[in-house]
């Protein structure tokens, strides 16, 4: 037996983090025979365990505990210690976590600089250390992107600190150990940049200064040395400020490099107060993570040289370099007609420049990122191109999800959907990571939560996204915007709606579907406590708002997207579907109070019985709108309609059920068994037609090959999602470029049906002393095996099937010790089946449209 993998909300071994709850998980691999009794942690404040301040127990094995974190005291190290009682012994696995300064007062002001405001500077504090230090540590901050160096060497491998939040409502401060980086002389530099905060930003050519017009710093260096003493270096009016090389740097347009150039002193400015924003941070850090090198090199039509990666990654290139004259890399998703392509960027330029002042130096950006699987190289020669690496940057989250199958082109889907999840997961989930917009839409992330919860272990991640959605959420009454954060724009003639509204279905209900999904995926009830307020005030929005326009329990009085850039409508500029509006509104209402309803009832509040009884009277309310004799009365029917009916389950009878069905397999059919759903409805269809004995017709949509399907997209050689399902037409051309990026993960949804209904893994919405999935696969002749694995917190379960015959399919699982899996033998049997490796044989039905 091993425990392994510590963490606390999601981090490992967090320091200075925000801890509004403690929710301690850990992995506990074994083998089936090792049958678990109970497990305890314990909470120390030293290593030897002599002061414990906090203990509990459980005999789960979901391997998952959360506690009050009042207890907490400023900058202290908290050390916890897991004890794995089984019936053979007792194992256990100690770490630590590290609070910050909590309510402690800042000695430390920000610290900005009084001369014309440009793109980067650099403040500096030289300093003596003369005494033996027991330990360091820095707490800062600095607007709008920074890179803090101690003695020339960068902190921490974190890039594009402090990530984005809401700086108007928070300003997340970061907590690095710097023991080991201290001399006896000392100089400590924060480098700056505009980022989110002062550069160019929002879509439409954006805003600049949305937050503030200056860098500005603000650190606390706590040293505690052997002898029982302190010091504190903070920034104040003794740091000196300069300009800096990086004389250009944006978000969207990326960054000129100027080594040639002399710095400049400036004028530092000490500013009195603006503190109580100051919080500890709850993001996961940024990193590089994976290295590429280009598959190919060439020299297109106008003869530049071109680097392509093979793949469409977010980050940037890096390298040695040499050259006599300027070098400009500019990055793209795609090539037209051998050219390099850049006009669906709109206005982002999406380049590094850079001039150098020596022979050869080792060149990088700085605050910026960009989406690309081409560069376009000027003035290097191409064997010095070929050298240059790309890195992909995304927020640090453990992926748990593989999937193969006998269709190769099934397997890229998977792949692309993974690698949008990567690209676009960048501190927030972003829409696109490449033209000028790369914002927290709220639709997106609703759509996708499920898929993405599967992929990787996005629970510190989101956490972050939602404490930044209840600080915007708390300012707009209880309403969500469409993107998050929010950054708020003075209105003005012609300004964009999205930038003055909020509060429409689907991305306004991001507030109950997000927080219902991470507790259905990772079981942390502390997580889903601290997030149950989201969810509150989200559905008493809408109830309010329900009273306010006549209390006909129906979402019919707003303005909506409706099912957004679906194909259903005869006006190809109509990008909200031909779906009723106000009947996905009235679902979303319904499915946002039932979710909140469950998630009271898994706290045990009280208020989930009058919750669950406004979700009642929403049901009846929809269907004494929409249904007459049994029938749908809705016109036009939409494929979208249908599915999310069928899918909810609202329906008055049976017979009503039976209606919608050969409804929608009729629409499917006068299609040509293609789909025409939009963001609303594509992460419903598959599945509707699968729970509701139509598993062919899933597949079918799934496997089409011809636009509108997503493998459509791999044959025109997708390596991500496209946010149109026809971004680029069949003959290869860029299918318009004001709003078509080629790495959206919206409609990557569909692969919580790979998972859930191919390969047939499923989370249950409830916890259980157990460790427990759901196991019910369809199987369809047109794939010959299908194999998986996920990663649970007590290992691997790994999941294949194979046709033997034309009747017979062998299903085989491999399962983890204290996990099990509840398979479903028939709509009526289901079957526990536990630890170690089972082998079934499954007769395929009679009916050649059902999924045995």
């Amino acid at each position: 037996m091993k425990i392994s993998n510590l963490q606390v909300n999601g981090l490992s071994q967090p320091i200075g983090y925000h801890f509004d709850h403690l929710t301690f998980s850990w992995d506990l691999i074994g083998q089936p025979e090792e049958q678990l009794v109970k497990q305890q942690v314990l909470v120390s404040e030293d290593l030897e365990f002599n002061k414990i301040i906090k203990t509990a127990e459980t005999t789960s094995s979901q391997n998952i505990l959360s506690f009050n974190c009042a207890f907490l005291k400023p900058r202290t190290r908290y050390y916890w210690k897991v004890i794995t009682n089984l019936k053979k012994g007792i194992v256990e696995k100690v770490s630590h976590f590290e609070s910050g300064k909590l309510k402690e007062p800042w000695e430390a002001n920000w610290i900005s600089y009084k001369d014309k405001a440009i793109d980067s500077v650099i403040f500096t504090k030289s300093f003596t250390v003369t005494k033996e230090i027991k330990n360091a540590r820095l707490y800062c901050c600095g607007f709008g992107l920074y890179e803090a160096s101690l003695n020339d060497v960068k902190i921490t491998n974190e890039v594009l600190l402090p990530g984005y939040h809401s700086y108007d409502l928070l300003n997340q401060y970061q907590t690095f150990d710097v023991t080991e980086q201290l001399r006896e002389e000392n100089k400590l530099s924060f480098l700056t940049g505009n980022g989110w905060y002062k550069g160019r930003f929002v879509f439409e050519g954006g805003y600049e200064n949305i937050y503030g017009d200056r860098q500005k710093i603000i650190a606390e260096l706590i040293i505690d040395y052997k002898d029982g003493t302190s010091s504190t270096i903070v920034t104040d009016n003794s740091w000196t400020v300069e300009t800096s090389f990086v004389k250009e740097n944006s978000i969207y347009d990326g960054e000129v490099l100027d080594y040639q150039s002399d710095t400049e002193c400036l004028t530092l400015f000490e500013i009195q107060g603006e503190k109580e924003l100051l919080a500890e941070r709850s993001n996961p850090p940024i990193l590089k993570q994976k290295v590429m090198r280009p598959e190919k090199a060439f020299f297109d039509q106008d003869e530049k040289i071109i680097l392509d990666f093979g793949q469409i990654i977010t980050g940037w290139v890096e390298g040695v370099v040499a050259s006599n004259q300027p070098i400009r890399l500019r990055f793209s998703e795609l090539m037209q007609e051998g050219r390099f392509y850049r006009d669906n960027l709109r206005t982002a330029k999406q380049e590094l420049i850079v001039f150098l002042s020596e022979k050869e130096r080792y060149i990088r950006p700085h605050f910026t990122f960009y989406g690309f699987r081409y560069v376009e190289v000027t003035g290097l020669s191409m064997e010095q191109a070929v050298e240059l690496k790309a890195y992909a940057i995304y927020s640090e989250m453990e992926e748990l999800f593989q999937f193969e199958s006998s269709n190769k082109k099934l397997n890229q889907l998977v792949q692309n959907i993974q690698w949008s999840q990567r690209d676009n997961f960048l501190d927030i989930p972003t829409d696109c990571p490449q033209r000028d917009e790369r914002m927290g839409w709220t639709g997106d992330v609703n759509v996708f939560a499920n898929t993405s919860c599967y992929n990787m272990n996005t629970r510190s991640f989101y956490n972050n996204y939602l404490r930044n959605l209840a600080l915007e959420q708390e300012k707009l009454s209880g309403s969500v915007p469409f993107f998050v954060p929010y950054p708020k724009i003075v209105p003005h003639e012609n300004i964009n709606p999205f930038l003055i509204s909020a509060g429409a279905a689907v991305w306004g209900d991001v507030a109950t579907v997000l927080p219902f999904q991470l507790f259905r995926h990772y079981k942390d009830k502390g997580l889903l406590k601290n997030n149950i307020g989201i969810m509150k005030s989200w559905v008493n929005y809408l109830y309010e708002r329900d009273i306010k326009n006549g209390s006909k329990r129906l979402w019919d009085f707003d303005r909506q997207l409706g099912d957004w850039l679906a194909l259903d409508t005869e006006d190809p500029n109509n990008p909200v579907g031909a779906t009723d509006p106000n009947l996905i509104a009235s679902i979303f209402y319904y499915r946002s109070t039932s979710y909140l309803a469950k998630c009271l009832s898994i706290l045990k509040e009280e208020k989930a019985g009058h919750y669950q009884q406004l979700a009642n009277e929403i049901r009846q309310a929809i269907l004494n709108e929409y249904y007459e004799n049994n029938r749908l009365q809705l016109n036009p029917l939409t494929q979208t309609a249908l599915s999310l009916l069928l899918r909810t389950e609202l329906y008055p009878s049976q017979e009503a059920k039976n209606n919608l069905q050969k409804s929608l397999v009729g629409l499917l059919e006068a299609n040509d068994n293609f789909l025409n759903t939009g963001f609303v409805g594509t992460p419903e269809i598959t599945h509707a037609l699968v729970e509701n004995e139509r598993s062919d017709l899933a597949y079918t949509l799934l496997l089409n090959e011809e636009c509108p399907s997503w493998l459509y997209e791999v044959n025109q050689g997708a390596t991500t999602i496209w946010e149109r399902w026809n971004s680029i037409s069949p003959n290869g051309k860029i299918n318009g470029a004001d709003m078509n990026s080629l790495n959206h993960y919206a409609y990557g949804a569909v692969q919580d049906f790979i998972i859930e209904k191919v390969l047939g893994l499923s989370h249950l919405e409830e916890s259980s002393r157990i460790f427990s999935m759901k196991l019910k696969p369809y199987f369809d002749r047109r794939l010959d095996w299908v194999k998986g694995g996920f990663k649970t917190a007590n290992g691997q379960i790994s999941i294949s099937w194979r046709w033997q015959s034309e009747s017979m399919i062998e299903l085989k699982v491999q399962i983890p010790h204290n996990t099990q899996l509840i398979y479903s033998v028939s709509d009526q049997e289901t079957r526990i089946l536990k630890s170690g490796v089972t082998t079934l044989e499954v007769q395929k039905k009679d009916d050649s449209r059902s999924n045995l």
